[in-house]
């Protein structure tokens, strides 16, 4: 069995850095700039003794996902319209990037990793909301996961900021999970959390 599961957020979120975390690797390219990450890229991330495969795909960031949205929405099949569609990724990089991310869901994922900056206020991301709208488009199940956690807190103090997003993604019937999962400061116990959260969504 073969599963495969896509990064996705907006652009200079941390999904290469987070994707080196999970895979124990360094891939990809990471600097402080947006749409550093130009095209989708596959990691073997787990591999059974049986050959079962869980894969995990690192992809361009999400950069005009507005125009994108409303543009699916204006379209009476948006499955071939994305398919026909070919944007000049030098001229146009935002839109460009948002439409290859999104195709890679589309194609290849069994689950989206919605990666989101947990330093940012919830009701202020303005983002969320276009790249929720594309990605609830593919009918692929979502989870929402909160990077850039910051130094230790107490228990309440994660806690209430983690209730906050979880209020942000309700609307969305898509999410079917939000958690935190820091690139820096994952250690093993949270990769059996992450793990365990997804195996009854696959």
């Amino acid at each position: 069995m073969d599963i495969s599961l896509s990064l996705v957020s907006h652009t200079n979120a941390g999904k290469t850095t987070l994707a080196r975390t999970l895979l124990g690797k360094e891939v990809g390219i990471v600097r402080d700039e947006s749409h550093v990450t130009e095209v989708a890229e596959s990691h073997e991330m787990v591999r059974s003794a049986e050959g079962d495969v869980l894969t995990l795909w690192d992809t361009p960031g999400f950069g005009d996902s507005m125009r994108l949205a409303k543009r699916l929405a204006k379209s009476e099949s948006p499955l071939n319209w994305m398919v026909e569609q070919v944007w000049d990724r030098l001229r146009d990089r935002p839109l460009y990037s948002s439409q290859q991310a999104l195709r890679n869901v589309r194609e290849h994922a069994d689950l989206v990793l919605y990666l989101v900056n947990a330093s940012e206020d919830p009701d202020s991301a303005g983002y969320v909301a276009p790249e929720m709208s594309v990605l609830t488009w593919t009918g692929k199940p979502v989870v929402a996961l909160l990077n850039q956690m910051g130094p230790p807190r107490t228990h309440e103090q994660e806690h209430h900021e983690l209730d906050q997003w979880r209020q942000r993604f309700a609307e969305y019937d898509a999410v079917k999970e939000v958690m935190a999962l820091d690139a820096f400061a994952r250690c093993w116990v949270q990769e059996r959390v992450f793990l365990g959260a997804l195996t009854p969504l696959l």
